[in-house]
């Protein structure tokens, strides 16, 4: 990545964006680049990023911190309060980690930040409590973390019981592997596919608004939702459900969905410090679905919306089609 300096903004709407068109995962590339998929892999899942983070975490839960026993098999409160403590701890700390860091100690001014507006500090009567990020953390906290920790406790009791089968890794090393994938994968689809009907005009006055309140997006507007919207979007972790799992797979999606949503709404490209990139973050496309709204209603791990005509890659063209469509499903 090339360093970029608060006097250098790339368009008329962004003080800084990636190279465009935005781009997906090279999965989809035809005819298939080997090579750079393999850079891909390498620097996105093998290095340090959000994802490998999210993937450590889930290996410390499940084989160390909190691992499926048979107490699990039935509700206890001990367990049961640990997950729900953890979940709030790990969620406190990433999204209130990065929220001071960019929004608190102003760690690297607007060096790499998407959108040219200050962060929405003032009193503003369109938040719970009159700010953005109180009103953030409340719905995060409230229903985020709560709401994934419902889950979890559910399919723990599920793994425990006997009810999902647990695959292990002695048995099925290349399945156990490339899971994790595959379950990124998977939750794009079915991103793509819960965003759509929160879109619809009836579900989003009720549901995904609060949501869209966060036009200029920090870490607590990731998880900071509507109650039905926060199940239904973590709901994707039912997958284990169909397919042969570990609960570590579990857990990572769990994370991946919770935690990931705070690194890809920080509003900033990556963590800049001593004048190197510490941790990637770069979630510009979906940077574009706060913007325009009706557009990019999955994210760049699969290419739905560019299949089903959805997708915006940061040209003016398509913020013009973008906004017709939206005039037409509004009318």
């Amino acid at each position: 990545m090339t360093k970029k300096t608060d006097t250098e903004p790339m368009s008329r709407e962004w003080h800084w964006h990636p190279e465009l068109p935005v781009k997906h995962a090279p999965y989809w590339l035809w005819p298939p680049k080997p090579a750079a998929l393999a850079k891909w892999v390498w620097q996105n899942w093998l290095q340090f990023s959000d994802r490998s983070i999210f993937l450590v975490l889930a290996f410390l839960v499940a084989f160390w911190l909190q691992p499926v026993g048979q107490e699990q098999a039935s509700l206890g409160f001990g367990w049961v309060a640990w997950v729900f403590l953890r979940n709030w701890l790990f969620l406190g700390i990433v999204a209130g980690g990065l929220h001071h860091w960019f929004y608190g100690i102003d760690g690297q001014g607007k060096l790499l930040k998407y959108d040219p507006r200050p962060y929405f500090k003032r009193k503003n009567a369109l938040f719970a409590f009159g700010y953005q990020t109180w009103d953030n953390i409340y719905y995060s906290m409230a229903f985020g973390a709560t709401s994934l920790s419902v889950l979890e406790c559910f399919l723990r009791w599920s793994y425990a019981s006997g009810l999902i089968g647990t695959l292990s890794f002695s048995a099925h090393p290349v399945w156990f592997v490339l899971l994790f994938p595959l379950l990124a994968l998977w939750q794009s689809f079915h991103f793509y596919g819960v965003h759509l009907i929160l879109h619809q005009p009836s579900i989003y006055k009720h549901v995904h608004s609060v949501h869209h309140r966060n036009v200029n997006t920090g870490p607590w507007s990731g998880m900071s939702m509507h109650p039905v919207e926060a199940l239904a979007y973590l709901s994707a972790i039912l997958i284990v459900f169909v397919l042969p799992s570990h609960p570590v797979h579990m857990l990572f999606l769990g994370y991946w969905l919770m935690l990931g949503a705070a690194s890809s709404h920080s509003g900033y490209e990556a963590i800049w410090t001593r004048d190197r990139q510490a941790l990637l973050l770069g979630a510009f496309f979906h940077q574009l679905h706060h913007r325009y709204y009706e557009c990019n209603y999955g994210n760049a791990e699969m290419p739905w919306d560019k299949w089903f005509g959805t997708y915006h890659d940061g040209s003016e063209e398509a913020t013009q089609r973008t906004r017709n469509r939206k005039r037409q499903m509004h009318r």
